[in-house]
């Protein structure tokens, strides 16, 4: 009973076989003689699983994650569901409608072409701050014409490359950016 695991007394198994956890090979009734399933090779039984019953599982069949199974399953077929039922396979269309969409499918509702909320958030900052040094340029230059003699501090330059991570698109002023450029410039002349 590892892994609540159940293998009846007259269960056989064939090679190659894949049980999960949680699953049972049981019987149906208590009479001397073959009274558990027999599943062929490369069967492979997912987790709670149940299979009841003196029967065959056929070769390279698959029983799903906690299915209930008391008649005999075909080889290769795939059986699900409580009780267990037999699924066919899909017409090519609708597997391949159904593969699109997986693809699309992004975990916590996110897609790779959502725009990363704290990138976004820097790129605003980035935006704000670069209108304001072109604020203070445009003060400083008013103050170098009023007094001749001021002489403003050098700052470190600041470059999008060091931030292009946190930048949707470097190269494309914002609104924000645009605007704060024509009013400096409004300024200036």
């Amino acid at each position: 009973h590892g892994m609540g695991v159940v293998i009846g007394e007259t269960a056989i198994i064939g090679d190659d076989v894949t049980l999960y956890q949680g699953v049972t090979l049981g019987g149906t009734s208590w009479n001397k003689g073959k009274r558990h399933p027999t599943l062929n090779d490369g069967v492979v039984v997912g987790a709670g699983a149940k299979i009841l019953g003196s029967f065959e599982v056929g070769k390279g069949a698959k029983i799903g994650s906690n299915a209930v199974v008391t008649k005999e399953v075909p080889a290769e077929a795939t059986v699900v569901g409580i009780p267990g039922r037999i699924i066919t396979q899909q017409d090519k269309a609708n597997v391949q409608v159904k593969k699109d969409m997986a693809e699309k499918f992004g975990a916590y509702g996110l897609s790779p072409d959502m725009p990363d909320p704290v990138a976004k958030s820097m790129g605003v900052m980035l935006d704000h701050m670069h209108a304001v040094d072109r604020k203070l340029e445009c003060v400083t230059q008013k103050l170098r014409e009023m007094d001749a003699s001021y002489e403003d501090e050098d700052l470190p330059e600041l470059k999008d490359e060091d931030f292009s991570a946190a930048i949707e698109s470097p190269n494309e002023p914002s609104d924000a950016e645009a605007t704060a450029t024509q009013k400096s410039e409004t300024l200036v002349s």
